[in-house]
């Protein structure tokens, strides 16, 4: 799933991560072990794209990082190349 920043406003493609299509609209991250209490919380969202080329716009499931969250510890997580 793609992961996005927001960025003044503006959703920004920050990297992918290993997160299941069918998760609901909060996936959380267990920090410590598989049965810790205490999580990491991100936030599944829909990312709208406008397409010059396209009729229609395209709407994707994302996970959507709050302002200052890290998405180092998603599972799988990839970031761009820069």
């Amino acid at each position: 799933m793609n992961v996005y920043a927001d960025d003044a406003g503006e959703k920004r493609l920050v990297g992918k991560a290993s997160v299941p299509a069918d998760t609901g609209p909060v996936f959380e991250v267990p920090l410590f072990s598989a049965q810790s209490v205490i999580h990491e919380t991100y936030i599944i969202g829909t990312v709208t794209h406008f397409r010059p080329c396209a009729a229609v716009p395209v709407a994707e499931r994302a996970v959507l990082l709050a302002a200052g969250q890290s998405p180092d510890l998603l599972p799988g997580w990839t970031p761009l190349a820069s």
